[in-house]
């Protein structure tokens, strides 16, 4: 069984830069960066529109990630106490093996907390778009995985 959190990020023009070396950073098998090819025919792809590409897993925990693009910018879709008030397009999906759960929790919070050192980019981090387990607003980041909001 796994589980999926979501990882959605400001605005229009994430910086890429920022989650590529956080994601090389927490150690990324297969990653792919914004600038590669559209990924046509790709999994969902007619439900998602998909103009930059961000994928890969990470190999302690074996989690597997992908971008998922709204069709417009908008408000966050994660329900639950976040206080945050901006918009976001872009949505980061990680795919959680259960069997890793632990090594996964490493794995995340490395790449949050790389993440907020190298981007003031703000993000929220759900499970499944309902409880809350991060956040990066304005001069803030919190993790509170023990005690989701």
């Amino acid at each position: 069984m796994a589980l999926d959190m979501s990882l959605e990020i400001e605005g229009e023009k994430p910086d890429w830069e920022a989650l590529g070396q956080a994601a090389i950073a927490t150690g990324v098998e297969d990653f792919a960066n914004p600038l590669a090819e559209k990924g046509a025919g790709n999994f969902l792809t007619k439900y998602y529109n998909k103009e930059e590409r961000f994928d890969g897993y990470f190999l302690k925990s074996f989690a597997h990630f992908r971008l998922h693009k709204k069709s417009v910018l908008g408000k966050i879709y994660a329900e639950g106490n976040h206080g945050c008030d901006f918009n976001t397009q872009y949505s980061i999906i990680f795919r959680i093996n259960n069997n890793y759960y632990d090594e996964f929790v490493e794995d995340i919070r490395k790449f949050l907390n790389t993440l907020v050192a190298l981007s003031p980019m703000q993000f929220v981090l759900s499970f499944q778009y309902e409880g809350i387990y991060a956040i990066h607003h304005k001069d803030n980041f919190e993790f509170f995985w023990d005690s989701p909001r």
